[in-house]
Protein backbone atom coordinates (compact mmCIF):
# COMPACT_ATOMS: atom_id res chain seq x y z
CA UNK A 1 0.00 0.00 0.00
CA UNK A 2 1.32 3.43 -0.99
CA UNK A 3 1.44 5.95 1.87
CA UNK A 4 0.18 9.19 0.30
CA UNK A 5 1.95 12.54 0.56
CA UNK A 6 -0.58 14.44 2.65
CA UNK A 7 -0.43 17.94 4.20
CA UNK A 8 2.51 18.21 6.58
CA UNK A 9 4.90 16.20 4.41
CA UNK A 10 7.93 18.04 2.96
CA UNK A 11 7.59 19.21 -0.63
CA UNK A 12 11.29 19.36 -1.46
CA UNK A 13 11.60 15.68 -2.43
CA UNK A 14 8.48 15.58 -4.59
CA UNK A 15 10.25 14.66 -7.89
CA UNK A 16 12.03 11.70 -6.27
CA UNK A 17 8.82 10.59 -4.55
CA UNK A 18 6.85 10.71 -7.81
CA UNK A 19 9.62 8.74 -9.55
CA UNK A 20 9.36 6.00 -6.92
CA UNK A 21 5.55 6.03 -7.17
CA UNK A 22 5.75 5.62 -10.96
CA UNK A 23 7.99 2.57 -10.51
CA UNK A 24 5.99 1.06 -7.64
CA UNK A 25 2.69 1.32 -9.52
CA UNK A 26 4.31 0.38 -12.87
CA UNK A 27 2.76 3.42 -14.56
CA UNK A 28 5.38 4.12 -17.22
CA UNK A 29 8.02 2.09 -19.06
CA UNK A 30 11.29 3.14 -20.65
CA UNK A 31 10.73 4.51 -24.12
CA UNK A 32 7.08 5.41 -23.52
CA UNK A 33 5.64 8.33 -25.45
CA UNK A 34 3.50 10.15 -22.87
CA UNK A 35 0.87 12.77 -23.65
CA UNK A 36 0.44 15.09 -20.64
CA UNK A 37 -2.97 16.76 -20.38
CA UNK A 38 -2.37 20.32 -19.14
CA UNK A 39 -5.23 22.67 -18.31
CA UNK A 40 -2.89 25.38 -17.01
CA UNK A 41 -3.93 24.87 -13.38
CA UNK A 42 -1.46 23.98 -10.61
CA UNK A 43 -1.95 20.20 -10.66
CA UNK A 44 -1.38 19.66 -14.38
CA UNK A 45 1.42 22.24 -14.55
CA UNK A 46 3.21 20.51 -11.67
CA UNK A 47 2.70 17.14 -13.38
CA UNK A 48 4.29 18.41 -16.58
CA UNK A 49 7.32 19.90 -14.82
CA UNK A 50 7.80 16.75 -12.71
CA UNK A 51 7.66 14.42 -15.71
CA UNK A 52 10.01 16.73 -17.63
CA UNK A 53 12.55 16.45 -14.81
CA UNK A 54 12.16 12.67 -14.78
CA UNK A 55 12.23 12.42 -18.58
CA UNK A 56 15.96 11.61 -19.00
CA UNK A 57 16.04 9.15 -16.09
CA UNK A 58 12.93 7.28 -17.26
CA UNK A 59 13.70 7.58 -21.00
CA UNK A 60 10.35 9.19 -21.81
CA UNK A 61 9.16 11.21 -24.80
CA UNK A 62 6.65 13.82 -23.66
CA UNK A 63 3.98 15.79 -25.46
CA UNK A 64 1.55 18.42 -24.15
CA UNK A 65 -2.18 18.58 -24.86
CA UNK A 66 -4.67 21.31 -23.96
CA UNK A 67 -8.41 21.43 -24.66
CA UNK A 68 -10.44 24.65 -24.76
CA UNK A 69 -14.02 23.95 -23.66
CA UNK A 70 -15.20 27.27 -25.12
CA UNK A 71 -16.96 28.33 -21.93
CA UNK A 72 -15.00 31.37 -20.70
CA UNK A 73 -14.18 33.37 -23.80
CA UNK A 74 -10.93 35.29 -23.60
CA UNK A 75 -9.89 33.58 -20.34
CA UNK A 76 -10.01 30.19 -22.09
CA UNK A 77 -7.90 31.54 -24.96
CA UNK A 78 -5.33 32.94 -22.53
CA UNK A 79 -5.07 29.55 -20.79
CA UNK A 80 -4.47 27.85 -24.15
CA UNK A 81 -1.79 30.42 -24.98
CA UNK A 82 -0.17 29.90 -21.56
CA UNK A 83 0.01 26.12 -22.02
CA UNK A 84 1.32 26.43 -25.58
CA UNK A 85 4.06 28.80 -24.37
CA UNK A 86 4.89 26.43 -21.51
CA UNK A 87 5.27 23.52 -23.92
CA UNK A 88 7.51 25.64 -26.15
CA UNK A 89 9.69 26.69 -23.19
CA UNK A 90 10.22 23.00 -22.36
CA UNK A 91 10.89 22.12 -26.03
CA UNK A 92 7.90 19.78 -26.13
CA UNK A 93 5.33 19.27 -28.91
CA UNK A 94 1.98 20.96 -28.26
CA UNK A 95 -1.45 19.66 -29.30
CA UNK A 96 -4.35 22.07 -28.94
CA UNK A 97 -8.04 21.33 -29.33
CA UNK A 98 -11.38 23.05 -28.79
CA UNK A 99 -15.04 22.11 -28.67
CA UNK A 100 -18.52 23.50 -28.14
CA UNK A 101 -19.41 22.19 -24.69
CA UNK A 102 -22.75 24.00 -24.45
CA UNK A 103 -23.91 22.58 -27.77
CA UNK A 104 -23.11 18.99 -26.73
CA UNK A 105 -24.79 19.46 -23.34
CA UNK A 106 -27.91 20.78 -25.06
CA UNK A 107 -28.02 18.02 -27.69
CA UNK A 108 -27.33 15.16 -25.27
CA UNK A 109 -29.30 16.71 -22.36
CA UNK A 110 -26.36 16.32 -19.99
CA UNK A 111 -24.58 18.69 -17.62
CA UNK A 112 -21.94 21.13 -18.83
CA UNK A 113 -19.37 19.30 -16.73
CA UNK A 114 -20.23 15.94 -18.25
CA UNK A 115 -20.22 17.39 -21.78
CA UNK A 116 -16.87 19.12 -21.23
CA UNK A 117 -15.32 15.97 -19.80
CA UNK A 118 -16.55 13.88 -22.72
CA UNK A 119 -15.22 16.33 -25.34
CA UNK A 120 -11.88 16.68 -23.57
CA UNK A 121 -11.31 12.94 -23.18
CA UNK A 122 -12.29 12.31 -26.79
CA UNK A 123 -9.77 14.91 -27.94
CA UNK A 124 -7.06 13.49 -25.69
CA UNK A 125 -7.57 9.89 -26.84
CA UNK A 126 -7.77 10.96 -30.49
CA UNK A 127 -4.48 12.82 -30.03
CA UNK A 128 -2.89 9.78 -28.40
CA UNK A 129 -3.95 7.54 -31.27
CA UNK A 130 -3.11 10.04 -33.98
CA UNK A 131 0.38 10.77 -32.65
CA UNK A 132 1.21 7.29 -31.32
CA UNK A 133 1.45 8.11 -27.62
CA UNK A 134 1.58 5.07 -25.34
CA UNK A 135 0.19 6.76 -22.23
CA UNK A 136 -2.11 9.64 -21.33
CA UNK A 137 -1.08 11.35 -18.06
CA UNK A 138 -3.66 13.30 -16.03
CA UNK A 139 -3.00 15.48 -12.99
CA UNK A 140 -5.56 14.07 -10.55
CA UNK A 141 -4.47 14.35 -6.90
CA UNK A 142 -5.31 12.85 -3.52
CA UNK A 143 -7.69 15.80 -2.96
CA UNK A 144 -9.57 14.85 -6.13
CA UNK A 145 -9.94 11.32 -4.73
CA UNK A 146 -11.53 12.65 -1.54
CA UNK A 147 -13.91 14.93 -3.46
CA UNK A 148 -14.85 12.08 -5.78
CA UNK A 149 -15.53 9.75 -2.84
CA UNK A 150 -18.13 12.10 -1.38
CA UNK A 151 -19.60 13.03 -4.76
CA UNK A 152 -20.22 9.37 -5.50
CA UNK A 153 -21.44 8.68 -1.99
CA UNK A 154 -24.02 11.46 -2.36
CA UNK A 155 -25.14 9.98 -5.71
CA UNK A 156 -25.51 6.46 -4.35
CA UNK A 157 -22.53 4.78 -6.00
CA UNK A 158 -21.64 1.18 -5.22
CA UNK A 159 -18.32 -0.13 -3.88
CA UNK A 160 -16.64 0.12 -7.31
CA UNK A 161 -17.49 3.82 -7.53
CA UNK A 162 -16.46 4.59 -3.96
CA UNK A 163 -13.10 2.88 -4.58
CA UNK A 164 -12.24 5.97 -6.62
CA UNK A 165 -9.77 6.50 -9.42
CA UNK A 166 -6.98 4.03 -10.10
CA UNK A 167 -3.34 5.02 -10.70
CA UNK A 168 -3.60 3.39 -14.15
CA UNK A 169 -6.28 1.99 -16.43
CA UNK A 170 -6.05 -0.79 -19.05
CA UNK A 171 -6.59 1.83 -21.78
CA UNK A 172 -3.28 3.54 -20.93
CA UNK A 173 -4.38 6.42 -18.71
CA UNK A 174 -2.00 7.13 -15.80
CA UNK A 175 -2.23 9.43 -12.76
CA UNK A 176 1.25 10.03 -11.34
CA UNK A 177 0.00 12.51 -8.68
CA UNK A 178 -2.93 10.50 -7.38
CA UNK A 179 -1.25 9.94 -4.01
CA UNK A 180 -0.08 13.56 -3.57
CA UNK A 181 -2.15 16.22 -1.82
CA UNK A 182 -2.78 19.56 -3.45
CA UNK A 183 -1.10 21.34 -0.52
CA UNK A 184 2.18 19.56 -1.33
CA UNK A 185 1.85 20.42 -5.02
CA UNK A 186 1.22 24.11 -4.29
CA UNK A 187 4.15 24.21 -1.89
CA UNK A 188 6.44 22.65 -4.49
CA UNK A 189 5.33 25.10 -7.21
CA UNK A 190 6.07 28.02 -4.85
CA UNK A 191 9.44 26.54 -3.94
CA UNK A 192 10.38 26.15 -7.61
CA UNK A 193 8.86 29.52 -8.59
CA UNK A 194 6.74 27.90 -11.33
CA UNK A 195 3.77 29.92 -12.61
CA UNK A 196 0.32 28.47 -13.30
CA UNK A 197 -3.20 29.68 -14.03
CA UNK A 198 -6.18 29.76 -11.68
CA UNK A 199 -9.63 28.86 -13.04
CA UNK A 200 -12.10 31.23 -11.32
CA UNK A 201 -14.96 28.82 -11.98
CA UNK A 202 -13.46 26.52 -9.31
CA UNK A 203 -14.66 29.04 -6.72
CA UNK A 204 -18.26 29.16 -7.95
CA UNK A 205 -20.81 27.19 -5.98
CA UNK A 206 -22.91 26.45 -9.07
CA UNK A 207 -21.37 22.96 -9.32
CA UNK A 208 -21.79 20.20 -6.75
CA UNK A 209 -18.09 19.34 -6.82
CA UNK A 210 -17.22 22.91 -5.83
CA UNK A 211 -19.74 22.89 -2.97
CA UNK A 212 -18.27 19.62 -1.73
CA UNK A 213 -14.75 21.11 -1.84
CA UNK A 214 -15.61 24.54 -0.41
CA UNK A 215 -18.34 23.69 2.10
CA UNK A 216 -18.75 20.00 2.93
CA UNK A 217 -15.13 18.91 3.33
CA UNK A 218 -14.09 21.78 5.65
CA UNK A 219 -17.04 20.91 7.91
CA UNK A 220 -16.16 17.20 7.91
CA UNK A 221 -12.57 18.01 8.88
CA UNK A 222 -13.93 19.50 12.07
CA UNK A 223 -14.99 15.95 12.97
CA UNK A 224 -11.84 14.29 11.60
CA UNK A 225 -8.83 16.50 10.82
CA UNK A 226 -7.23 13.51 9.06
CA UNK A 227 -10.13 13.03 6.66
CA UNK A 228 -7.80 12.47 3.68
CA UNK A 229 -6.19 9.50 5.40
CA UNK A 230 -9.53 7.98 6.41
CA UNK A 231 -10.88 8.16 2.87
CA UNK A 232 -7.61 6.84 1.44
CA UNK A 233 -7.69 3.78 3.75
CA UNK A 234 -11.33 3.09 2.80
CA UNK A 235 -10.56 3.30 -0.91
CA UNK A 236 -7.54 1.03 -0.57
CA UNK A 237 -9.69 -1.59 1.19
CA UNK A 238 -12.37 -1.35 -1.51
CA UNK A 239 -9.79 -1.68 -4.29
CA UNK A 240 -8.23 -4.70 -2.57
CA UNK A 241 -11.65 -6.37 -2.31
CA UNK A 242 -12.25 -5.61 -5.97
CA UNK A 243 -8.98 -7.31 -6.92
CA UNK A 244 -9.91 -10.34 -4.82
CA UNK A 245 -13.30 -10.68 -6.55
CA UNK A 246 -12.00 -9.94 -10.07
CA UNK A 247 -11.15 -13.59 -11.01
CA UNK A 248 -14.61 -14.76 -9.93
CA UNK A 249 -16.25 -11.99 -11.96
CA UNK A 250 -14.15 -12.90 -15.02
CA UNK A 251 -15.14 -16.57 -14.73
CA UNK A 252 -18.80 -15.57 -14.54
CA UNK A 253 -18.43 -13.26 -17.55
CA UNK A 254 -16.85 -16.06 -19.59
CA UNK A 255 -19.91 -18.20 -18.83
CA UNK A 256 -22.64 -15.69 -19.57
CA UNK A 257 -21.15 -12.93 -21.77
CA UNK A 258 -19.41 -12.31 -25.05
CA UNK A 259 -17.46 -9.40 -26.53
CA UNK A 260 -18.43 -9.03 -30.19
CA UNK A 261 -16.14 -6.03 -30.67
CA UNK A 262 -14.63 -3.50 -28.23
CA UNK A 263 -17.77 -1.35 -28.41
CA UNK A 264 -20.36 -4.15 -28.41
CA UNK A 265 -20.97 -6.82 -25.76
CA UNK A 266 -23.85 -9.20 -25.11
CA UNK A 267 -25.13 -11.15 -22.14
CA UNK A 268 -26.95 -14.46 -22.54
CA UNK A 269 -29.80 -13.88 -20.13
CA UNK A 270 -30.87 -17.46 -19.26
CA UNK A 271 -27.37 -18.17 -17.92
CA UNK A 272 -26.88 -14.68 -16.50
CA UNK A 273 -30.08 -14.76 -14.45
CA UNK A 274 -28.97 -18.00 -12.77
CA UNK A 275 -26.04 -16.18 -11.14
CA UNK A 276 -26.36 -14.97 -7.53
CA UNK A 277 -27.75 -11.43 -7.37
CA UNK A 278 -24.52 -9.90 -6.09
CA UNK A 279 -22.52 -11.55 -8.88
CA UNK A 280 -25.03 -10.34 -11.49
CA UNK A 281 -24.38 -6.76 -10.39
CA UNK A 282 -20.61 -7.24 -10.47
CA UNK A 283 -20.78 -8.72 -13.98
CA UNK A 284 -22.90 -5.79 -15.15
CA UNK A 285 -20.45 -3.29 -13.70
CA UNK A 286 -17.58 -5.16 -15.33
CA UNK A 287 -19.08 -5.05 -18.84
CA UNK A 288 -20.42 -1.49 -18.51
CA UNK A 289 -16.96 -0.37 -17.44
CA UNK A 290 -15.58 -1.61 -20.78
CA UNK A 291 -17.42 1.25 -22.50
CA UNK A 292 -17.93 3.82 -19.76
CA UNK A 293 -14.36 3.59 -18.41
CA UNK A 294 -14.51 5.73 -15.26
CA UNK A 295 -17.98 7.17 -15.72
CA UNK A 296 -19.52 6.78 -12.24
CA UNK A 297 -22.35 4.23 -12.05
CA UNK A 298 -24.82 4.57 -9.21
CA UNK A 299 -26.43 1.58 -7.53
CA UNK A 300 -29.78 2.79 -8.94
CA UNK A 301 -28.42 2.73 -12.50
CA UNK A 302 -27.11 -0.82 -12.10
CA UNK A 303 -30.50 -1.81 -10.66
CA UNK A 304 -32.16 -0.26 -13.73
CA UNK A 305 -30.02 -2.37 -16.07
CA UNK A 306 -30.84 -5.44 -13.99
CA UNK A 307 -34.57 -4.66 -14.27
CA UNK A 308 -34.16 -4.50 -18.06
CA UNK A 309 -32.48 -7.92 -18.02
CA UNK A 310 -35.26 -9.41 -15.91
CA UNK A 311 -38.13 -7.89 -17.91
CA UNK A 312 -40.56 -10.30 -19.56
CA UNK A 313 -40.68 -8.41 -22.86
CA UNK A 314 -37.90 -7.71 -25.35
CA UNK A 315 -37.19 -4.30 -26.86
CA UNK A 316 -36.48 -2.19 -23.78
CA UNK A 317 -33.57 0.23 -23.91
CA UNK A 318 -31.77 2.71 -21.66
CA UNK A 319 -28.82 5.10 -21.92
CA UNK A 320 -25.96 5.52 -19.46
CA UNK A 321 -23.63 8.29 -20.54
CA UNK A 322 -21.83 7.11 -23.68
CA UNK A 323 -23.26 3.61 -23.28
CA UNK A 324 -26.61 2.13 -24.32
CA UNK A 325 -28.20 -1.06 -23.02
CA UNK A 326 -30.91 -2.86 -25.01
CA UNK A 327 -32.92 -6.01 -24.47
CA UNK A 328 -32.94 -8.21 -27.60
CA UNK A 329 -34.86 -11.42 -27.05
CA UNK A 330 -32.88 -13.64 -24.70
CA UNK A 331 -29.87 -11.33 -24.88
CA UNK A 332 -28.87 -8.05 -23.28
CA UNK A 333 -26.79 -5.84 -25.57
CA UNK A 334 -24.34 -3.32 -24.10
CA UNK A 335 -22.79 -1.00 -26.69
CA UNK A 336 -21.38 2.44 -27.28
CA UNK A 337 -24.22 4.79 -28.14
CA UNK A 338 -24.84 5.33 -31.81
CA UNK A 339 -25.69 8.72 -33.36
CA UNK A 340 -29.32 9.55 -34.17
CA UNK A 341 -30.73 7.24 -36.85
CA UNK A 342 -30.35 8.71 -40.37
CA UNK A 343 -33.44 10.03 -42.10
CA UNK A 344 -32.16 10.93 -45.55
CA UNK A 345 -30.51 8.66 -48.08
CA UNK A 346 -29.75 9.63 -51.66
CA UNK A 347 -29.61 8.34 -55.21
CA UNK A 348 -27.14 6.38 -57.30
CA UNK A 349 -27.60 7.89 -60.77
CA UNK A 350 -25.82 5.37 -63.00
CA UNK A 351 -24.75 1.73 -63.14
CA UNK A 352 -21.04 2.53 -63.09
CA UNK A 353 -19.00 4.91 -60.95
CA UNK A 354 -18.33 5.99 -57.39
CA UNK A 355 -21.02 7.83 -55.45
CA UNK A 356 -21.84 9.04 -51.95
CA UNK A 357 -25.32 8.59 -50.46
CA UNK A 358 -26.77 8.21 -46.99
CA UNK A 359 -23.39 8.57 -45.29
CA UNK A 360 -21.97 5.63 -47.26
CA UNK A 361 -19.62 5.34 -50.22
CA UNK A 362 -20.90 3.27 -53.15
CA UNK A 363 -19.01 1.67 -56.02
CA UNK A 364 -20.99 0.35 -59.01
CA UNK A 365 -19.56 -1.68 -61.88
CA UNK A 366 -21.61 -2.94 -64.80
CA UNK A 367 -20.29 -5.73 -67.03
CA UNK A 368 -21.40 -8.87 -68.93
CA UNK A 369 -22.09 -11.83 -66.68
CA UNK A 370 -19.81 -14.81 -67.23
CA UNK A 371 -21.25 -17.99 -65.67
CA UNK A 372 -18.71 -19.79 -63.50
CA UNK A 373 -17.10 -16.62 -62.20
CA UNK A 374 -16.36 -17.02 -58.45
CA UNK A 375 -18.90 -15.15 -56.36
CA UNK A 376 -17.71 -12.47 -53.91
CA UNK A 377 -17.58 -13.56 -50.28
CA UNK A 378 -17.54 -10.06 -48.75
CA UNK A 379 -20.79 -8.94 -47.14
CA UNK A 380 -20.38 -5.40 -48.49
CA UNK A 381 -20.51 -6.60 -52.12
CA UNK A 382 -23.69 -7.65 -53.93
CA UNK A 383 -24.13 -9.11 -57.42
CA UNK A 384 -27.41 -8.10 -59.05
CA UNK A 385 -29.07 -8.72 -62.41
CA UNK A 386 -28.71 -5.29 -63.98
CA UNK A 387 -31.53 -5.85 -66.47
CA UNK A 388 -33.96 -6.13 -63.54
CA UNK A 389 -33.11 -2.61 -62.32
CA UNK A 390 -33.90 0.92 -63.44
CA UNK A 391 -31.62 3.86 -62.66
CA UNK A 392 -31.37 5.98 -60.67
CA UNK A 393 -31.75 3.65 -57.71
CA UNK A 394 -32.55 5.01 -54.26
CA UNK A 395 -30.68 4.63 -50.98
CA UNK A 396 -32.97 4.92 -47.97
CA UNK A 397 -33.58 3.51 -44.49
CA UNK A 398 -36.17 1.38 -42.71
CA UNK A 399 -39.80 2.52 -42.73
CA UNK A 400 -42.78 0.88 -40.99
CA UNK A 401 -44.61 -1.40 -43.40
CA UNK A 402 -41.56 -2.16 -45.57
CA UNK A 403 -41.71 -5.56 -47.28
CA UNK A 404 -38.84 -7.59 -48.70
CA UNK A 405 -38.63 -10.78 -50.76
CA UNK A 406 -35.22 -12.18 -49.88
CA UNK A 407 -33.45 -14.33 -52.47
CA UNK A 408 -34.27 -17.98 -51.92
CA UNK A 409 -37.35 -17.22 -49.79
CA UNK A 410 -40.81 -18.57 -50.81
CA UNK A 411 -42.31 -15.08 -50.87
CA UNK A 412 -42.25 -11.55 -49.55
CA UNK A 413 -42.55 -10.77 -45.83
CA UNK A 414 -42.29 -7.76 -43.60
CA UNK A 415 -38.76 -6.38 -43.65
CA UNK A 416 -38.94 -6.28 -39.86
CA UNK A 417 -39.55 -10.05 -39.79
CA UNK A 418 -36.61 -10.63 -42.16
CA UNK A 419 -34.35 -8.61 -39.86
CA UNK A 420 -35.61 -10.50 -36.81
CA UNK A 421 -34.86 -13.80 -38.57
CA UNK A 422 -31.39 -12.45 -39.44
CA UNK A 423 -30.90 -11.67 -35.71
CA UNK A 424 -30.41 -7.95 -36.32
CA UNK A 425 -31.45 -6.23 -33.07
CA UNK A 426 -34.16 -3.61 -33.08
CA UNK A 427 -31.75 -0.80 -32.10
CA UNK A 428 -29.56 -1.43 -35.17
CA UNK A 429 -32.26 -1.82 -37.84
CA UNK A 430 -32.83 1.91 -38.53
CA UNK A 431 -29.15 2.31 -39.50
CA UNK A 432 -28.95 -0.35 -42.25
CA UNK A 433 -29.03 1.16 -45.77
CA UNK A 434 -31.61 -0.19 -48.19
CA UNK A 435 -31.19 -0.11 -51.99
CA UNK A 436 -34.48 0.40 -53.83
CA UNK A 437 -35.43 0.24 -57.52
CA UNK A 438 -38.92 1.02 -58.83
CA UNK A 439 -40.26 1.04 -55.28
CA UNK A 440 -38.88 -2.43 -54.44
CA UNK A 441 -36.04 -3.16 -52.02
CA UNK A 442 -33.39 -4.97 -54.06
CA UNK A 443 -30.65 -5.20 -51.42
CA UNK A 444 -30.62 -4.98 -47.65
CA UNK A 445 -27.02 -3.85 -47.65
CA UNK A 446 -24.67 -6.24 -45.92
CA UNK A 447 -27.34 -8.94 -45.58
CA UNK A 448 -29.28 -10.20 -48.63
CA UNK A 449 -30.30 -9.29 -52.19
CA UNK A 450 -33.90 -9.57 -53.33
CA UNK A 451 -35.32 -12.55 -55.20
CA UNK A 452 -36.30 -10.32 -58.10
CA UNK A 453 -32.77 -8.95 -58.56
CA UNK A 454 -30.66 -12.06 -58.04
CA UNK A 455 -28.56 -13.68 -60.74
CA UNK A 456 -30.19 -16.52 -62.65
CA UNK A 457 -29.45 -18.68 -65.68
CA UNK A 458 -31.04 -15.95 -67.80
CA UNK A 459 -28.79 -13.15 -66.48
CA UNK A 460 -26.81 -11.41 -69.22
CA UNK A 461 -25.53 -8.27 -67.50
CA UNK A 462 -24.06 -8.15 -64.00
CA UNK A 463 -24.15 -5.16 -61.67
CA UNK A 464 -21.56 -5.34 -58.90
CA UNK A 465 -22.48 -3.01 -56.06
CA UNK A 466 -20.19 -2.36 -53.12
CA UNK A 467 -20.78 -0.10 -50.12
CA UNK A 468 -18.41 1.08 -47.40
CA UNK A 469 -18.61 3.58 -44.51
CA UNK A 470 -18.31 7.18 -45.58
CA UNK A 471 -17.83 8.79 -42.16
CA UNK A 472 -17.15 8.00 -38.50
CA UNK A 473 -20.83 7.30 -37.74
CA UNK A 474 -21.31 4.76 -40.51
CA UNK A 475 -17.98 3.13 -39.64
CA UNK A 476 -19.41 2.39 -36.19
CA UNK A 477 -22.65 1.08 -37.71
CA UNK A 478 -20.72 -1.23 -40.04
CA UNK A 479 -18.68 -2.59 -37.12
CA UNK A 480 -21.92 -3.37 -35.27
CA UNK A 481 -23.52 -5.00 -38.31
CA UNK A 482 -20.46 -7.18 -38.94
CA UNK A 483 -20.47 -8.23 -35.29
CA UNK A 484 -24.13 -9.26 -35.53
CA UNK A 485 -23.45 -11.25 -38.71
CA UNK A 486 -20.54 -13.08 -37.07
CA UNK A 487 -22.63 -13.83 -34.00
CA UNK A 488 -25.42 -15.22 -36.20
CA UNK A 489 -22.99 -17.54 -38.02
CA UNK A 490 -21.43 -18.72 -34.74
CA UNK A 491 -24.79 -19.50 -33.19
Amino acid sequence: MTIPLLPGSPAAGLPQWVGRYLARENLLAAGNRVLVAVSGGPDSVALLHLLKRLEPELDLQLGVAHFDHGLRGRESQEEAEFVAALAQSLSLPFHGGAGNTRDLARREKISLQMAGRRLRLQFLWDTCRGHLYHRLALGHTADDQVELFFLRLLRGAGPEGLAGMRPATPEGLVRPLLAVSKAIILAWLRQENLPYRQDPSNLKRDYLRNRVRLDLLPQLREYNPRLHEAVWRTQVLLQEQEKLLAPEVERAWDQVGETLNPDFHRLHLPQFLKLPSALQKLVLRRVLHNILAEYPLSAAQVAGVLDLAQARKSGGRMALGTCAVARAGSELHIFRRLPPAPREGGRLPASSGNFAAGGWSWRLDSRPFLPGTPWPQEAQIAWLDQDCLNFPVTIRYFQPGDRFWASGAPGAKKLQDFLVDSKIPRWLRPFIPLVESDGQIIWVAGLRVAEGAKLTGRTRNLLEMEFSPGNADTRRVWKMLKACRRATVQS
